[in-house]
């Protein structure tokens, strides 16, 4: 194929140039060409010229239709412009629709600094005065804004609004009209335990009052109460520890006692030597169901720990087909001993040892044993002797079952878990709670009742 040359070039340019020329011309005289869909050229003839009367009358009619659409397209762009900032052409704020949110806003922010208010007001204890003045505002705005604008630039609930527009506002704001909170009272029996028991944190003084029946409240305002008189703790946040959980754990919930059980032991520092501390608990209620102190951990010593719980519990009086527990423990060789093995499932149990490696396996007993290392066995430097290692031991496995309050259990405690179960505890527990919030609520009403003598 051969290329044109230069002379083909300099025509081709020369053709471009005398269209254009000739387009313009036609543009001038109002004859531009157009493409049909047939694809000719069609003239497009000049206004007014060549056309009979009702082609000029339609044209015109056409014409208007189309000024008008787009004297209306201008007039909304130019209104959608002018919500975008909120200004006009010469710079200063409108009164459209668009602006007025902008208006409102900071109106609302003024009106927030001149009640003493700062931030979102979601959830927020306001006064009378401030509930008053606020609803005052939002009906004068309400005229020309929308409900939902106004609480969204003051940051309140629309609900919030029809609370305090209708019937009488309340002088107290909070749960139950403010008559549910604490009586002088409960608040001193608060304080004179804190003070009693200066270890103690605001989740065992709450509990221990409830068990003790003799205040019903909850440990945050319990620790509310410590902080005003100076009596709380520093609180130390950990890092948290990402735990992979492992294949081989149980992956079951026991839903009542003498499911699952847990074994594990620690070292404890008697007149210089070490002993073993090996302990049996119930998964479900934490309680220790038995234990006891060794020189050495062998087959032996669990399956006579294993046996003595058995026993205490009864399993052995169950009927053929009942569930009975199934007792996790770790890989020592103590626990994967034939002997251990065969001695359990003679009783009717089982046996499941966690992964090598893996202490959450056996998590809740770890959890036990480091309770009982934290509150006894790190705070002795050693003790004298056997004997008085099993007496101290002993106290605070007796006090840990009895009156100890367990996060997990809901802060009752393992025996009255492992006993009553945690279903009717919690029941309970609710009761005892909206007893007491009556009981709050006839107290503040009697406080604000006027008294008969100025009557009189």
């Amino acid at each position: 194929m051969i290329k044109g040359g230069h002379n083909g070039q300099r025509k081709s340019k020369l053709t471009k140039t005398k269209k254009d020329a000739q387009a313009e011309i036609c543009r001038e005289n109002g004859r531009t060409r157009s493409r049909s869909r047939t694809g000719r050229r069609e003239p497009r003839l000049q206004t007014g010229v060549y056309r009979s009367g009702s082609t000029l009358q339609m044209e015109t009619k056409i014409s208007s239709r189309r000024d008008s659409k787009s004297k209306g397209d201008q007039a909304r762009s130019e209104a959608k412009r002018r919500s975008s900032n909120g200004r006009d052409e010469n710079g200063t704020r409108s009164n459209f629709p668009g602006s007025s949110g902008d208006i409102h806003r900071i109106a609302s922010h003024e009106k927030k600094e001149s009640l003493g208010l700062e931030g979102p007001l979601y959830g927020r204890h306001l006064t009378l005065e401030q509930r008053t003045s606020l609803v005052a505002f939002i009906d004068e705005i309400r005229k020309n804004e929308s409900l939902a604008a106004i609480c969204r630039a003051l940051e309140i609930h629309c609900r919030a609004y029809y609370r305090w527009k209708s019937g009488v506002q309340k002088s107290r704001h909070g749960g139950g009209g403010g008559l549910n909170k604490i009586t002088p009272k409960e608040e001193k029996k608060v304080v004179a335990l804190a003070k009693k028991k200066p270890d103690w944190h605001c989740r065992r003084i709450a509990y221990h009052l409830e068990c003790k029946a003799k205040v019903f409240i909850g440990k945050t305002k319990v620790a509310e109460i410590m902080k005003e008189h100076g009596l709380n703790h520093p609180f130390e946040q950990k890092i948290p520890v990402q735990q992979k959980l492992p294949e081989d754990m149980l992956l079951f919930e026991p839903w009542r006692k003498n499911l699952l059980w847990g074994m594990d032991w620690t070292w404890v520092n008697v007149e210089g030597k070490f002993m073993f501390l090996l302990v049996l608990i119930d998964w479900y209620s934490r309680r220790i169901i038995s234990w006891g102190l060794y020189k050495k951990i062998t087959q032996f010593e669990v399956v006579t720990v294993v046996t003595e719980a058995v026993v205490i519990e009864q399993i052995d009086k169950l009927k053929d087909g009942e569930l009975k527990p199934t007792v996790v423990a770790d890989h020592g060789s103590a626990n994967a001993a034939k002997y251990t093995k065969s001695n359990i499932e003679i009783q009717g149990l089982k046996l499941w040892l966690s992964g090598i490696g893996r202490p959450t396996g056996n998590a809740r007993t770890e959890r036990v044993i480091g309770t009982l290392k934290r509150e006894e066995i790190n705070l002795q430097e050693q003790y004298a002797n056997e004997a008085e290692a099993k007496k101290s031991i002993g106290q605070t496995i007796l006090d840990y079952n009895s009156n100890r309050p367990n996060q997990g259990n809901g802060g009752f405690a393992p025996n009255l878990v492992h006993h009553a179960g945690r279903a009717v505890l919690t029941k309970n527990r609710l009761a005892a709670r909206q007893r007491t919030q009556e009981m709050r609520r006839k107290h503040w009403k009697q406080e604000q009742a006027p008294s008969t003598d100025l009557l009189t």
